[in-house]
C-alpha cells in the first residue's frame, strides 16, 4: 500500500514538473515571437520614414523644376501637391487590398512561424 502511494505521488510530481516546464516553454515560444514581430515591424518603419523623406526631397527638386520652367515656383508646388492629392486619393480606395491585407498577412506569419 504505502508503495502505490509513494508511486501516486511520484507520478502527481513529475506531471507537474512537466506542466511548469511547458508553461515556461509557451512563454518563451510568445516572447521570441513577440520580439521577431516587433523588430521587423520597426525595421520596416524605419524603411519607410528613410524613403518617405528621400521622395519629400525628390518631390521638392521635381516642384521647383517643374516650377521654373513654368515660370513660377508656386505652379510646381502646386502641382505636385495635386499629384499626391491623387495618389493619396487612389491609395485610400487601394488601401485594404494594397496595405491592409498585405501587413495583416506579414503579422500573422511572423507570429505563425
Amino acid at each position: 500500500m504505502q508503495n502505490t502511494i509513494e508511486h501516486i505521488e511520484s507520478i502527481v510530481s513529475k506531471a507537474g514538473e512537466l506542466a511548469e516546464t511547458k508553461a515556461e516553454l509557451w512563454k518563451l515560444k510568445t516572447a521570441g515571437k513577440v520580439s521577431e514581430t516587433v523588430s521587423s515591424i520597426i525595421s520596416l518603419m524605419t524603411i519607410v520614414t528613410l524613403i518617405g523623406l528621400a521622395l519629400t526631397i525628390m518631390s521638392l527638386g521635381a516642384a521647383y523644376f517643374i516650377g521654373k520652367e513654368l515660370g513660377n515656383i508656386y505652379y510646381g508646388l502646386f502641382i505636385m501637391g495635386g499629384f499626391y492629392c491623387l495618389a493619396a486619393f487612389i491609395i485610400y480606395i487601394y488601401r485594404k487590398s494594397w496595405i491592409k491585407k498585405p501587413l495583416s498577412d506579414i503579422i500573422i506569419d511572423k507570429i505563425i512561424k
